[in-house]
């Protein structure tokens, strides 16, 4: 003879079942991650090594410029230098490179300081608020079972 249902065992069925389908829905969300993680993985590493090239170009490409840049000053820029080692001893392409690596570390300084700056908005706070309502869900699982 079976005994007969009462609210209060369907309650404990009903909870039991939404635990079990809670820990099922935090496994699923886990292999999903899991194989998105993998597809970014594949895709940055693909992006990084693109991104490794560019950089390369690009700084060889920049120092190609500088040279020409500093042989046309030199070339177009003779009596400003003549002046300026009247005051400075230096020969003409050293205060060119002087001139030149103070532009740059300007720029550097510049984008140092917004490179330590720390994010206004808090990173990834969409995610951090569902991860938070789904473990208050199982923690209300959990004390309602109990």
């Amino acid at each position: 003879m079976q005994p007969i249902p009462t609210q209060e065992n369907e309650l404990k069925e009903t909870i039991v079942s939404l635990k079990d389908s809670g820990i099922d829905y935090f496994k699923s969300k886990t292999e999903l991650a899991a194989i998105e993680s993998k597809e970014a993985a594949t895709y940055a590493k693909r992006k990084l090594s693109v991104a490794a090239m560019t950089v390369f170009f690009g700084i060889f490409t920049y120092a190609l410029f500088l040279i020409l840049v500093h042989s046309l000053l030199l070339q177009h820029g003779g009596s400003l230098f003549r002046k300026i080692q009247e005051i400075v001893p230096l020969t003409g392409s050293q205060t060119i490179l002087i001139a030149m690596l103070v532009f740059h570390l300007f720029f550097l300084l510049i984008y140092l300081v917004k490179l330590s700056k720390k994010p206004k908005d808090e990173l990834f706070a969409l995610t951090k608020s569902e991860f938070k309502k789904d473990q208050a869900w199982l923690n209300e699982m959990n004390n309602n079972a109990n």
